[in-house]
């Protein structure tokens, strides 16, 4: 594992060379693909995630990138009180203090609202937004200090609810009134806060191709548990829309928070489309109605 660096002065020339991230869901997914563009632009990574094997996995992608920042990890599960402190606490031992903060933890999910079980409502909203909390009021100080950036990884689902997405909206829709809760408190002190708001994102590492081939469908059991239509266990919940490429995605995320700008939502029009549902309720939401309703469904 890479040496951490030893200096705690300013970056140099560019915004992400010599910062202190803390990547929180980093072992995989979007996030793994935002810690190897972030090593790429010369920052220093400290990856979290709930497997020592997934770390380890994930700082050997990381170490194959082609840059100068350096990578470390620790295996923490940031829904048990005390993780939070912990990975912190990690980035200032390691990294020698902590410039930002970004967080893809995240979870979604098929349900059918009023059927879904009260313990599953819970586990959703710890996923989504609890394992948010502790991690975040840790790493406050530092960042304000630092002049730097929190970003979260939120949903589309966060801004509106489409068939079958109820139980992961709320989830996201907890977590996007968290940042901005956080935003009138750290932004004040210096700091800037990013909230990602992304459609569904396609997914191109190793296992996602290997789960992909061996035929297996994330959302199936979800579908069969709440006896809903079968298309609605494809991404987005059968919507008309177009995977996002997460290699494109992370380098506007970060030129985002280079820029110090509040929100970034892809698809692009999907901003218009949140917009028109606040001003005008019952059009937006008939508009959104078609949308939804552009699913993929299967052929008899």
């Amino acid at each position: 594992m890479p040496s951490s660096p030893q200096s705690t002065a300013s970056p140099p020339h560019g915004f992400w060379p010599g910062r202190r991230v803390l990547v929180a869901g980093g072992t995989h997914g979007f996030g793994r693909v935002l810690a190897r563009l972030l090593v790429a632009r010369g920052a220093h990574v400290m990856l979290v995630g709930r497997s020592s094997a997934g770390v380890r996995e994930a700082i050997a992608t990381c170490e194959q990138t082609e840059g100068k920042g350096t990578v470390n990890g620790l295996a923490a599960d940031l829904s048990r009180p005390g993780e939070g402190d912990r990975a912190v606490a990690a980035c200032a031992d390691q990294l020698g203090g902590l410039d930002t903060l970004i967080f893809c933890i995240g979870r979604s999910s098929r349900t059918a609202i009023l059927n879904v079980a009260a313990s599953e409502l819970r586990d959703t909203i710890e996923t989504n937004l609890m394992t948010a909390v502790e991690v975040s009021q840790a790493a406050a100080d530092s960042i304000c200090q630092a002049g730097g950036r929190l970003v979260y990884i939120g949903s589309l689902a966060g801004k509106f609810v489409t068939p079958a997405m109820g139980g992961y909206a709320v989830g996201k829709a907890a977590l996007a009134a968290f940042v901005d809760a956080i935003r009138l408190e750290v932004e004040p002190r210096g700091a800037r806060v990013l909230l990602v708001s992304p459609g569904p994102i396609r997914q191109d590492d190793d296992n996602a191709v290997a789960t992909s081939q061996a035929g297996f469908h994330r959302y199936d059991a979800d579908v069969a548990r709440h006896d809903l239509p079968t298309h609605l266990a494809q991404p987005g919940g059968g919507a008309a829309i177009r995977l996002l490429d997460p290699e494109h995605l992370a380098s506007e995320v970060l030129d985002a928070c280079e820029r110090g700008v509040p929100e970034l939502t892809r698809p692009w029009k999907a901003t218009l489309l949140a917009g028109l549902i606040e001003w005008f309720p019952r059009w937006g939401r008939q508009v959104l109605a078609r949308f939804a309703g552009r699913a993929k469904k299967p052929r008899n």
